[in-house]
């Protein structure tokens, strides 16, 4: 019911911005509170983030994958909310560094079950509120998997692990993934400061 009244309320803004422009008049009024409907609805549909006693460090987590952001990030359905998680100790391309952002984000889709849950071990909570977890797919580390294929990197800043740091040089040495040709599509943190968003 809700989703059909901001659909509607959004159609109806979209309309009255359209006959604004075409005749150069409108009504302020009539704008400003479409506008706030819009704004109001979209809020009261949000999904509530996880409380953070449910995130705390050390926390293990059993939830859906409810959507996947790129190589590195995605959004589960957990019990107790929806939660943002950046996975621990890699690196991806971003969705810009084009082709790689893609097909890092492909190759983890891969390793992620579509109904099956995942288990979430939470480290810590990141500058934008992220959850940071290991992501475990049955028994498999995707972030490790992700690194041994060559879709993602090491994050040498966070992540000290000798199995990393192994799954990295045997994907090196293979040509695997971000390696099979040389060039900056290694380095997502560099990409980032050389595009700022």
């Amino acid at each position: 019911m809700k989703q059909e009244l901001l659909k509607l309320l959004q159609s109806l803004l979209r309309g009255e911005l359209s006959r604004t422009r075409r005749r150069k008049s409108g009504s302020p009024w009539l704008i400003g509170g479409l506008a706030v409907a819009v704004v109001a609805i979209s809020y009261f549909l949000h999904e509530p983030k996880a409380p953070p006693s449910a995130t705390a460090k050390g926390a293990e987590l059993v939830c859906t994958v409810k959507s996947v952001y790129d190589g590195d990030t995605l959004t589960a359905s957990c019990p107790a909310g929806e939660v943002k998680v950046r996975v621990f100790g890699i690196d991806a391309p971003e969705m810009k560094q084009e082709p790689w952002g893609d097909r890092s984000r492909e190759a983890f889709r891969g390793l992620l079950p579509r109904r099956d849950p995942v288990r979430l071990r939470v480290i810590d909570q990141d500058r934008y509120g992220r959850v940071v977890a290991q992501v475990f797919a049955g028994e498999r580390d995707t972030g490790l998997e992700m690194v041994r294929q060559g879709r993602a990197v090491m994050y040498e800043q966070y992540n000290d692990s000798p199995a990393y740091r192994q799954a990295q040089a045997e994907a090196q040495q293979a040509r695997r993934g971000i390696w099979e040709k040389p060039g900056g599509q290694q380095d997502p943190a560099t990409w980032r400061r050389l595009n700022p968003r």
